[in-house]
């Protein structure tokens, strides 16, 4: 599943300064890439960027540096070149315009993102720890793309509608794993498995973007043990009753153990 290429306002081809004198460019480039072989009046080959890997991770690496730093509405694809170290006509070569290389790095982080939600299932079989394990994955994906996922999860941002792309991404991939619990027996059939996933998906992006904006509002493992507990058992419990679950952090994670301020630990 990929993303809808929907066309975000700062991401058009008008906002993308100087975009036509970079396509002439571009087709030139093009032109001559498309005949390798063929020589000059002078006998020597034409020269061009090579249209390597390595050129197209170097237009990603720099997109995501401006994209963070600027965000995505001042970012224009020949200042990507240039901080790349590469003339401007090199990145349509790669990339039609600026959405199409934020595209990309947005269906990189997606991907990644389902591969850790899925290995975490494929290789755990008690739900909640599963749960507690997807948890940290999620904190730990956010410490790493902090600045895109500002970006994309942004109430109201520049990017909404490629967030709501990927959270469809995500709901499926939740939905499916949930069917699997279904039918091993590993979850209890009380829930509308699509609403669930929305739901459940939903308040991920929402938490993960507020925490984005400022990782000092809470602590790595309060982040963790919330999201965690509130999926075991929700917000509410009985009179007198008490957690069941461990507030400590788990021994395979990384994550700091000092609780947030404040908090209680048994």
């Amino acid at each position: 599943m990929t993303l809808s290429c929907i066309a975000e306002p700062w991401l058009g081809v008008d906002n993308d300064v100087n975009v036509i004198t970079d396509m002439i460019v571009s087709e030139t480039i093009q032109h001559s890439s498309d005949a390798e072989s063929d020589e000059s009046p002078t006998g020597r080959r034409s020269r061009r960027p090579p249209r390597t890997a390595e050129t197209r991770m170097r237009l990603v690496e720099a997109g995501r540096t401006l994209f963070a730093a600027q965000g995505p509405h001042a970012v224009t694809s020949h200042a990507i070149a240039a901080h790349a170290g590469f003339a401007a006509g090199t990145f349509y070569l790669h990339f039609k315009d600026k959405q199409a290389l934020f595209l990309e790095l947005a269906e990189n982080a997606a991907s990644e993102l389902e591969d850790r939600l899925q290995r975490v299932a494929t290789e755990q079989s008690d739900p909640v720890e599963i749960m507690r394990s997807q948890a940290e994955a999620l904190v730990g994906f956010a410490e790493e793309q902090r600045d895109l996922i500002r970006i994309i999860f942004h109430p109201g941002g520049e990017a909404a509608s490629i967030g709501s792309g990927i959270l469809e991404r995500l709901a499926s991939g939740v939905s499916e794993r949930r069917r699997e619990a279904l039918a091993d027996g590993r979850a209890m059939d009380c829930f509308e498995n699509n609403v669930l996933a929305q739901a459940v998906v939903g308040m991920w992006a929402h938490v993960l973007a507020w925490w984005a904006e400022d990782p000092n509002r809470a602590s790595r493992e309060s982040i963790v043990q919330t999201l965690t507990h509130f999926q075991v058992h929700g917000n509410r419990a009985a009179p007198g009753a008490t957690c069941c679950l461990p507030v400590t952090i788990s021994p395979t994670s990384t994550a700091r153990t000092t609780a947030p301020e404040g908090a209680k630990t048994k």
